[in-house]
């Protein structure tokens, strides 16, 4: 019941798989709390990727760069991170999610505005044309399947922690000299802010949960105070 739902699903947030497993416990009438903390729900995921490992099976743990809320991946390792996509997905159409992709990675702000996400598909390959109605329902799609985020706060786009899970191997292979590490969970850090000082970058929800430990908040790397 909890590999087929989540392969049907393909991402599910940490709550929604603590969910998932104490409904299967209860269903073989063993204690459903055994699901309930990271600890637990992380001995389970284990456990059923000692066996999924043989069929090229993986479930992965990420984060979403945005909320910070923690996201269990199922993953194919015989597919290679672009296939991973363009298996739903026309050429053309992934040829749209590259240009997007490679915009948040190139700029400070680590997203795309809205507006922007629409002008890139008039710069695809080849000279090839996609109208705007089709981009944003793709958008809407990406937006559904957590490859990204739309943060309607400032109007952009930015990835979701699906695409940040299977898609990372890609990105740092691809990007590699563009892509930093947030240096307080040591993960790939696209969307994120930077220290005055010493210009290291780290996730927003990181700096947050430093911010809750520390009376005097200061960057890890150079030690400078922040206000």
């Amino acid at each position: 019941m909890f590999l087929q739902t989540l392969a049907a699903r393909r991402i599910v947030s940490e709550r929604e798989a603590e969910e998932l497993i104490s409904k299967c416990l209860e269903l073989v009438d063993r204690h459903p709390n055994s699901a309930s903390g990271s600890q637990g729900l992380q001995e389970h995921m284990t456990l059923i990727n000692t066996h999924l490992s043989t069929l090229f099976l993986e479930i992965r743990k990420g984060t979403c760069e945005n909320s910070g809320t923690k996201y269990f991946c199922f993953v194919n390792n015989k597919e290679d991170e672009v296939s991973k996509l363009c298996s739903n997905y026309s050429p053309l159409d992934f040829a749209y999610f590259r240009k997007i992709l490679e915009k948040m990675i190139l700029s400070d702000e680590g997203c795309v505005q809205s507006t922007d996400s629409l002008t890139l598909c008039n710069n695809l390959p080849d000279q090839k044309k996609m109208t705007y109605v089709h981009a944003k329902a793709l958008l809407r799609g990406w937006c559904s399947e957590r490859w990204l985020i739309e943060d309607r706060s400032n109007n952009s786009f930015q990835l979701g922690p699906r695409a940040l899970i299977e898609l990372s191997q890609y990105i740092q292979s691809a990007y590699g000299d563009h892509v930093t590490t947030c240096s307080l969970c040591m993960t790939i850090c696209i969307y994120g802010t930077r220290c005055e000082d010493c210009n290291t970058k780290f996730h927003f929800h990181c700096k947050t949960k430093l911010n809750r430990n520390l009376e005097v908040l200061r960057c890890p790397s150079c030690k400078s105070e922040w206000s």
